[in-house]
């Protein structure tokens, strides 16, 4: 009797132990991490997706949380700072024990995070962009992401800007690329520009532009003499409010198609800006956008998480996305049941399919060799008279296994 109640004794305190060193058992809360660029110079879009997701999971917790149990959301903030993005993912996978990571900044400062989170065994899901093919990955793969991934291999902002000039202007249209002077923005473009080549396009200039840069005229002039139909760039608010009237200035008024990394207001701020009425404006997303909000309960639902836990950041497309990010998060975990683990919300992620209800046009699935799966995207134009972007073409859809030419 004493020997059988010894044997109890030790396996209690065993299992007391394992609750306390485990991550995946100590507490009562789902431990998570959002390392966004929620102050550096991207802010503009990565500031808003991590309002989003946050949004979200106050919305889950003040519901009572997943069968009782809340969600710990760590925002913090890298900066895009390679090393303070490293050291930041560090202690979450280290010290916090958190169960996943999810946001991350500008492509340079992704990198060092995905190769920690790897040895850990940390899921990692990246929103507006991912420097890895997670459309293409090995069984174990711990990145996922939900807005453009920006590879060499797979790169569907690359591909749908070269898409939406095919479908929308004839071969003997002109064209123009840029974006930012960075790898991810790089290699965007350049899938534009091979693609348009290869479909007989005549692709007259391209253009690299720092982040930060307050002075356009060597590139606004040239695109000016050269007068190309249409201009495809990837870049953010900072640079797209003070270029477009520039390009104006310069005498060129031509389409130009931006990213919703420019978020609704910051559209809004570069026509504010203008002598002209804007409609040369074209606008692509992959999330709908707050002029949908009467159209999209799911959006409404956003403006009210804001009416109710406060924002930073003006609502926008970029809220979507990071709504849609927690919305996959709490799919992930319910599936992944209680106790959790880093291993349980990587099997339950690849195994997930869910319903965006109208924040996109059409669901994210995940698999265990395609951590993507197919986007969807809209195009809007400015309309003066309205002041507002309208629909300028229905959501289409870009499969994960489109190859560069």
């Amino acid at each position: 009797m004493l020997k059988r109640l010894m044997v109890i004794v030790m396996l209690v305190a065993s299992f007391v132990a394992f609750q306390v060193t485990n991550p995946c058992w100590a507490g009562d809360e789902y431990v998570l991490g959002f390392l966004g660029d929620i102050t550096g110079p991207c802010r503009s879009f990565y500031g808003p997706e991590a309002e989003g997701c946050r949004l979200y999971i106050e919305t889950v917790n003040a519901a009572g949380g997943i069968n009782g149990r809340k969600i710990k959301l760590l925002v913090e903030d890298g900066k895009s700072n390679p090393a303070l993005s490293a050291a930041i993912a560090k202690k979450m996978i280290e010290k916090d024990d958190v169960l996943g990571i999810c946001g991350l900044g500008i492509s340079a400062s992704q990198l060092p995070v995905f190769e920690l989170s790897e040895k850990a065994g940390v899921p990692v899901l990246c929103g507006y962009s991912c420097a890895y093919n997670a459309a293409s990955v090995k069984p174990g793969s711990v990145v996922f992401s939900t807005g453009y991934v920006m590879t060499p291999e797979f790169h569907p902002g690359g591909y749908q800007y070269a898409l939406v000039v095919k479908d929308n202007f004839p071969k003997t249209a002109k064209v123009a690329v840029g974006g930012y002077s960075s790898p991810g923005a790089r290699v965007w473009y350049e899938w534009t520009k091979d693609f348009l080549q290869n479909w007989g396009y005549d692709v007259v200039y391209e253009c690299a532009i720092p982040p930060g840069t307050v002075e356009f005229s060597s590139w606004v002039n040239k695109i000016a003499e050269l007068k190309p139909d249409v201009f495809t760039i990837c870049v953010g608010g900072e640079i797209m409010i003070p270029f477009l009237p520039a390009l104006e200035k310069a005498g060129w008024t031509n389409d130009i198609l931006i990213p919703y990394g420019v978020i609704e207001s910051d559209v809004v701020k570069a026509r504010e800006r203008l002598v002209g009425n804007g409609e040369w404006i074209l606008w692509i997303t992959r999330y709908a956008s707050k002029y949908d909000l009467e159209e999209v309960p799911e959006f409404r639902k956003i403006a009210e998480a804001i009416n109710k836990y406060g924002n930073q950041f003006p609502l926008s497309a970029e809220h979507a996305q990071g709504w849609t990010m927690g919305r996959l998060l709490e799919a992930a975990l319910i599936k992944a049941g209680w106790p959790c683990s880093r291993g349980a919300l990587l099997s339950a992620l690849e195994s997930i399919e869910l319903d965006t209800k109208g924040l996109s046009g059409g669901p994210i699935r995940f698999s265990p060799t395609d951590h993507y799966g197919t986007s969807w995207w809209k195009i809007y134009r400015w309309n003066d008279s309205k002041k507002a972007l309208v629909s300028f073409s229905d959501w289409f859809k870009i499969e994960s296994n489109v190859k560069k030419p």
